[in-house]
């Protein structure tokens, strides 16, 4: 009713319950889920059959993944800064999945953090070392992460051109925040970049969110996704509805 169509995590429709009648249910209120997840486990855990076969029960046509290395180093879920030959091994490993999930006809893409553009490698951030050397994997471009990390998110989108397959829309403030565990987990700040931007709705931060999504309709985008971390002050539908 706030003139939302779509939404990504498609794979909580197969959570529990009936997927296809969960399926049914988001769409009858004009929803349709966006892709499924890699899920949070290192690549050699993923199953590239079943999550075709998830992909395809739910009519999506990507799956994306949400964490690397570089990634897993700045939230504190390793205590080293993976080294350039990792990278590298693990742009190979997406590569693999996603040149199999290409032949289901399933756009692979890894969304980033602020980590992958403060991070470098040989003289380049990870982020321009994965989009370098990516022949079949796919990018979802979060704009709010790649603007904390210093890098203008319209450039990003220029530099990416037909690499870029979705867009995830999160604004910010600088003044900056504690980073809030999961459900469940401690966060040890020796560990880790504790370091957060405050969330803000779109288009009341520092996103420049009118250029953002002029450059994504000119690129073709379908879906300019909006995403909270964390929520301040406000509830996910105050957010939502502001946006």
């Amino acid at each position: 009713g706030i003139g939302y169509t779509g939404f990504e995590g498609g794979d909580m429709l197969a959570r529990s319950g009936d997927a296809l009648e969960n399926l049914k249910r988001v769409q009858a209120f004009g929803m349709e889920p966006l892709s499924v997840g890699l899920g949070f486990g290192g690549l050699d855990q993923v199953d590239v059959k079943a999550v075709a076969e998830r992909a395809h029960l739910l009519g999506v046509k990507r799956a994306a993944s949400f964490m690397g290395c570089v990634g897993a180093y700045r939230f504190g879920q390793r205590n080293d800064k993976p080294g350039y030959d990792e990278v590298m091994r693990e742009i190979e490993k997406y590569n693999a999945i996603a040149k199999e999930l290409a032949k289901e006809d399933i756009v692979t893409t890894f969304h980033n953090h602020d980590a992958e553009f403060v991070n470098f490698y040989k003289g380049k951030p990870a982020f321009y070392v994965m989009m370098e050397n990516s022949e079949y994997l796919k990018f979802e471009l979060d704009t709010g992460w790649a603007l904390y990390g210093h890098y203008d998110p319209i450039q990003v989108m220029e530099d990416l051109g037909d690499q870029l397959k979705a867009l995830h829309v999160k604004d910010f403030t600088y003044t900056n925040v504690p980073q809030q565990p999961r459900p469940g987990q401690e966060v040890d700040e020796s560990k880790c970049q504790v370091s957060m931007p405050r969330f803000t709705t779109p288009g009341t931060g520092l996103l420049p969110l009118k250029a953002v999504l002029k450059k994504a309709s000119e690129m073709g985008l379908d879906y300019a996704i909006v995403e909270q971390d964390f929520m301040y002050h406000m509830t996910p539908y105050e957010t939502l509805n502001g946006a």
